[in-house]
């Protein structure tokens, strides 16, 4: 009986333009170890200086790479202050691993 529920599970998944945004977004070695150190920072998320601490590249780099992931809607701000916090959208990320597992 559960294998029956996962093939209809599986289904129901197809991949769209979202979930090719997204895959091409993590793509970029720079880009997926801005998303890591997110995934680490969890619901807080991180600041814009931090994240350049932990990467180690120029802030023009990195505000190219964060535009290209919260455009792939894998990220999201907020303001704090003076401060710019990023954080992975966890509904976004699951989705991402719900259509990679489905078929397997």
């Amino acid at each position: 009986m559960e294998m029956i529920n996962t093939i209809f599970a599986a289904a129901d998944l197809e991949a769209e333009e979202k979930h090719a945004s997204a895959f091409k977004a993590l793509s970029h070695k720079t880009r997926l170890a801005i998303f890591y150190h997110l995934v680490r920072k969890g619901e807080a998320g991180d600041t814009v200086g931090n994240l350049q601490e932990a990467v180690a590249i120029p802030w023009a780099t990195l505000s190219h790479h964060l535009d290209v992931l919260h455009r792939a809607d894998l990220l999201e701000s907020r303001r704090e202050e003076r401060y710019i916090f990023y954080r992975v959208r966890p509904e976004k990320v699951s989705d991402l691993v719900r259509l990679l597992t489905a078929c397997c």
